[in-house]
């Protein structure tokens, strides 16, 4: 059978369709970092990277195809697998990091320096992870990083390490009498998320660069683009034989042809904003200093400011230990300085903040260029103004934490970047994820013994695509054990303005809502941000929040002049709000999806993409049901809340 394979990969060449398996593809990609490629061995690899481009770029309803792997899928875990056999026969990192940047770097995407800072960063970590874990396997990893939102099937791994519940204690009818405050004033709140700081921002630099992320000193212009026309030829791409997934080399003709080269004229490039820029740009220094100066001059009556996290850049070929742990130590040093010593800062982490970038070790891994303890060490130092001792012998050991803020109110800040798709600790030991919950649950379980309420701060929020499904549907779990306890949840990472509702896991009632924060970066083509959050004193719940903002076109048009921020919206006041319980916002969004002028929905949008210049006039009817149904979907891959919401909004 493999030499009949052999002659029609042979034959193949000179005919329409050219089929090859994955585990074939594996072999000839060793051959290739082996430098042992043939001829055709180099022209498969040169098919398979032609194809793998456009499929991989291409919007997710364009991968809605017939049940079985996906091109890209096959592709990774071909690619996977022969990492897996070059580290089983000894390959050095160092091999690894010289063959893999050279095949990255044909692929044409980025920069060979690029490529290589990202590889340098990660191939330490995978060797490990294949080396000591007898378990992994190339399918989870391409698996997780992957993973689709909208289909179960799209790659998957079928790892039963990642089936898993959490034991959640049984629900007591004792009632203690909490503390509280005698005084009836509503707290007030400061909602801060995503600084994204480039500490080598450069104004009127390059901002559409030959990298994936611009603005930064040193960058050089983009030259040209790719662009793919006619109908997608992704139905193509993998055609079942004889029971196995084979991918369909014969397109890569046709994809050549269909992409179009087109060079940039730099004439119609602005260069990079002083105050930021709506490209793949990050934050300028002074743009953050500039955002924390203005929460603190305007409202002056700021009781806690939580901070959702994700203070490094976007530039992750070159991030170091130094420049995170000075942009950690500017961020947090910035807000004291501001808000003062007798305002409480409450921080999560953001993925952004380990090395490498999303990497987030269990705390039993020490070794070097391995382990995040480093990261935890340092934002215990970092944080030790505001933290109780309790708390900050938790962060060192898991970079979360608990603490009562105040009689009646604890806020647990979680680190969910453990059960990030894109960590690859996740392969080595799916149940430090479990571990973190399990930590949440005690938590909990305390703060209800007690009789107090908590505030919940996770930089993800959970439900869309970054976490796995075993993640959140115990996260679920937890959040309905716990509804009564549960004040309020406040998330980051997305950069847009949005909620999530979660719903009952035992009878769909709406139980709790997750606020988003926004971002205070502008990455990618948003308008900076922040809210404050008005809370009931005995309660603990949401009552109001209003977000402000400034247009970054305007800003930019005066570099010398201090941002104009103004008020984009008071939730209550814009959507006639009588409270913003789960039951409400639960409510909203139906009426978002039913009204008839569709007013509403299209003011969510307007609010949740920050009335950016470059996203805001383009949300079509698509893309208002696409960002509402976002709001009602908190597990992986159940959509019923979705589907509902869409049936309701076009029919």
């Amino acid at each position: 059978m493999k030499r009949l394979l052999g002659i029609l990969l042979i034959v193949g060449s000179t005919i329409a369709n050219h089929f090859i398996s994955s585990d074939d593809l594996q072999k000839v990609f060793v051959r290739y970092v082996k430098n042992e490629a043939s001829e055709y061995d180099l022209q498969i690899v040169q098919d398979a990277i032609a194809i793998y481009w456009p499929v991989s770029s291409a919007p997710q309803n364009q991968n809605k195809r017939r049940p079985g792997e996906s091109v890209d899928c096959l592709i990774c875990r071909s690619a996977f697998g022969a990492l897996f056999d070059l580290v089983r026969e000894g390959a050095s990192d160092q091999t690894l990091i010289g063959s893999v940047s050279h095949l990255c770097a044909s692929l044409g995407f980025v920069t060979p320096r690029a490529c290589r800072g990202i590889i340098e960063l990660n191939i330490p970590i995978l060797t490990y992870i294949i080396k000591t874990t007898p378990q992994a396997l190339p399918r989870t990893f391409c698996g997780l990083v992957l993973q689709r939102g909208d289909n179960p099937s799209f790659c998957p791994y079928d790892d039963p390490r990642f089936e898993w519940t959490v034991n959640l204690p049984r629900r007591s009818n004792r009632r203690i009498k909490r503390d509280s405050e005698s005084k009836n004033t509503p707290l007030t709140i400061a909602v801060i998320s995503e600084a994204h700081i480039d500490p080598l921002y450069q104004p009127n630099g390059v901002a559409d660069c030959n990298e994936p992320t611009c603005c930064r000193k040193g960058q050089t212009p983009r030259t040209h683009t790719y662009e793919l026309t006619g109908e997608s030829l992704i139905e193509d791409g993998v055609t079942r034989i004889n029971n196995k997934e084979m991918l369909n080399l014969g397109i890569a003709t046709e994809v050549r042809n269909r992409t179009k080269v087109k060079q940039v004229d730099r004439r119609n490039s602005p260069p990079a904003g002083f105050w930021g820029d709506y490209r793949n740009c990050d934050t300028p220094l002074w743009a953050y200093d500039d955002a924390i100066q203005r929460v603190a001059a305007a409202h002056r009556n700021i009781d806690l400011v939580y901070y959702m996290g994700d203070s490094i850049d976007h530039h992750v070929w070159e991030t170091t230990y130094e420049l995170i742990n000075d942009v950690n130590a500017h961020v947090i040093n910035e807000m004291r300085k501001e808000f003062g010593n007798n305002v409480l800062v409450l921080p999560s982490i953001g993925n952004h903040e380990s090395q490498p970038t999303n990497q987030f070790a269990p705390n039993t891994v020490r070794g070097e260029k391995l382990n995040t303890t480093w990261l935890y060490e340092g934002l215990a130092r970092k944080w030790d103004f505001y933290l109780s001792a309790e708390a900050k012998a938790s962060v060192r050991e898991r970079g979360a934490f608990a603490m009562r803020v105040r009689p009646g109110l604890r806020v647990i800040s979680v680190n969910n970047n453990v059960a990030f798709k894109s960590n690859w600790w996740l392969v080595y030991d799916p149940l430090d994820a479990k571990r973190h919950l399990d930590w949440l649950v005690r938590e909990l379980h305390k703060a209800e013994l007690a009789g107090d309420k908590v505030h919940i701060l996770g930089h993800i929020p959970p439900g869309v695509h970054d976490f796995t499904y075993t993640w959140t549907r115990e996260y679920n779990s937890i959040v309905t054990r716990f509804a009564s306890t549960i004040a309020g949840e406040f998330t980051g990472h997305t950069h847009g303005d949005e909620f999530k509702i979660f719903y009952s896991l035992e009878n769909g009632r709406p139980i709790s809502v997750a606020w988003g924060a926004g971002s205070v970066t502008s990455y990618t083509n948003y308008n900076l941000n922040y809210k404050i959050a008005t809370v009931d004193p005995r309660s603990f719940e949401p009552t109001n929040f209003v977000s402000y903002i400034y247009n970054l076109t305007e800003a930019n048009l005066t570099p010398n002049v201090r941002p104009r921020w103004f008020q984009l919206y008071d939730l209550r006041s814009a959507f006639g709000l009588r409270d913003l319980s789960p039951a409400s916002m639960d409510a909203l969004v139906r009426r978002m999806a039913t009204e008839r002028n569709r007013h509403l929905i299209g003011l969510y949008s307007k609010f949740l993409l920050k009335m950016s210049d470059r996203r805001w006039p383009y949300c079509n009817d698509w893309c208002k049901i696409d960002n509402l149904c976002r709001s009602v979907i908190t597990v992986l891959w159940r959509r019923e809340k979705c589907d509902e919401l869409r049936r309701l909004y076009w029919f």
